[in-house]
């Protein structure tokens, strides 16, 4: 599967892209590169406000702390 077309001007993957959290570059992995990219609540914000999400939105749509 082909990445995601927003992951090149994601804020978050732009953000994170080089963290050693495992759990972030597996969310990463999982809607970015992977199958899951339907589900990324991130593209849901950005149809549904007309604008990038917080760069500490994760796909899943829970925040970074």
């Amino acid at each position: 599967m082909a990445d995601c077309e927003h992951l090149p001007n994601c804020g978050f993957c732009k953000k994170y892209a080089n963290t050693k959290n495992l759990v972030v570059r597996g969310f990463i992995s999982m809607y970015c590169k992977s199958a899951k990219q339907s589900e990324c609540k991130r593209k849901e914000y950005k149809r549904t406000h007309g604008a990038p999400p917080p760069d500490d939105m994760m796909p899943s749509g829970q925040m970074m702390k």
